[in-house]
């Protein structure tokens, strides 16, 4: 989409320095690689002698730097925080796919259903009975949306999604293709020999403002209700098992599992391949770093890792003094190596 560099910069509020000679930007690009009609930001203000040599039409830099404004041969546009305002502009430069109310001919949709004004709905869709679609969602190809489903307004959902029945989600929820929500928990009981299934009655619910990235699989609680709080971001390929309660505004990395009824308080981190097991409680804050295992609660604002998941600070203490002592095992075992020289240096003496 084309725009101007002047409108580029009431969106987002910056101040316009030097040569505005390109007035008109296509597209954005990594500073190291941008050009003529590009919009482009700078990272930190170590980089600004790299100001000289770029082509980009438009760099956005932070408020409050000295730049040689009469060396640089492009535009500079001034800001408090140039990575958001980077992103506001490309939410200009890219606007999103309006989304036109139309149901596909080729979607079965139950008589029992209900659609929202606005809403889209593409070929090869399936949505029961008594299922309600908000306003302005987008539902696309391979989709199956199961009965007594609810969505809220401006929900899309990625090809290939499945919601089984009964799950509920909220405004804006984001699912990425493939993802699985509302799936049987992994309940099983051990008797006369046998694995017997505990029912999995219980429902799912997405509150507001999630996204869930695509192959990620959320079960159904076993009575009650799995919950991911308000803007909590999922990464691809995560698994949340029954009951667990994730709260507001956390990060679940890729590949991240969490064992059943476990609590995830507000503003969480899992890391990449972390896993959590089940019935723990991980505190409001809390970081857990990449590939750890988490087997008991961890308090408000700690930070752990490892496996089992201890405080970092302890883990990178404990790491050090084996590295020591790998290096004291060296010396020890050429002592060892000399003694029998001593010895005879001994005897012959």
């Amino acid at each position: 989409m084309a725009i101007t560099i002047r409108e580029l910069a009431e969106a987002c509020g910056a101040d316009i320095l030097g040569n505005v000679s390109h007035q008109t930007i296509y597209s954005a690009a990594k500073f190291d690689e941008a050009g003529a009609n590009q919009l482009t930001f700078l990272g930190g203000p170590r980089y600004t002698d790299k100001l000289k040599t770029t082509t980009a039409s438009a760099v956005l830099v932070q408020k409050g730097i000295q730049h040689d404004v009469a060396n640089v041969g492009t535009c500079l546009l001034a800001v408090d925080d140039p990575e958001i305002a980077f992103i506001i502009c490309l939410h200009r430069l890219y606007p999103q796919k309006t989304i036109r109310g139309t149901l596909s001919a080729m979607a079965h949709i139950d008589p029992a259903a209900i659609i929202g004004e606005g809403t889209r709905v593409d070929a090869f869709v399936s949505i029961g009975a008594h299922t309600r679609l908000g306003n302005n969602c987008w539902v696309k190809s391979g989709c199956h949306i199961g009965d007594n489903v609810t969505l809220g307004n401006n929900c899309v959902m990625h090809p290939n999604v499945v919601l089984y029945d009964g799950v509920r989600l909220e405004n804006n929820v984001i699912l990425h293709a493939g993802a699985v929500i509302g799936s049987d928990g992994f309940g099983y009981k051990f008797r006369n020999g046998e694995h017997v299934k505990f029912p999995q009655v219980g429902t799912v619910v997405i509150e507001s403002n999630v996204e869930i990235g695509a192959n990620t699989c959320i079960d159904r609680a076993t009575l009650s209700e799995t919950r991911v709080g308000e803007g909590t971001k999922i990464d691809n390929q995560v698994h949340i098992a029954h009951n667990v309660q994730i709260g507001a505004r956390s990060l679940l990395c890729g590949q991240v599992g969490i064992g059943g009824s476990a609590v995830i308080k507000d503003h969480v981190t899992l890391a990449s391949q972390c896993g959590v097991t089940d019935h723990v409680t991980i505190g409001s804050r809390a970081i857990v770093f990449a590939r750890s295992g988490v087997t008991k609660d961890i308090e408000d604002k700690d930070q752990v890792m490892g496996f089992p998941a201890v405080n970092r600070k302890e883990m990178l203490h404990e790491m050090a003094v084996l590295r020591r002592q790998a290096g004291n095992q060296k010396e020890f075992n050429e002592l060892v190596r000399l003694l029998p020289k001593l010895r005879d240096s001994v005897s012959d003496e």
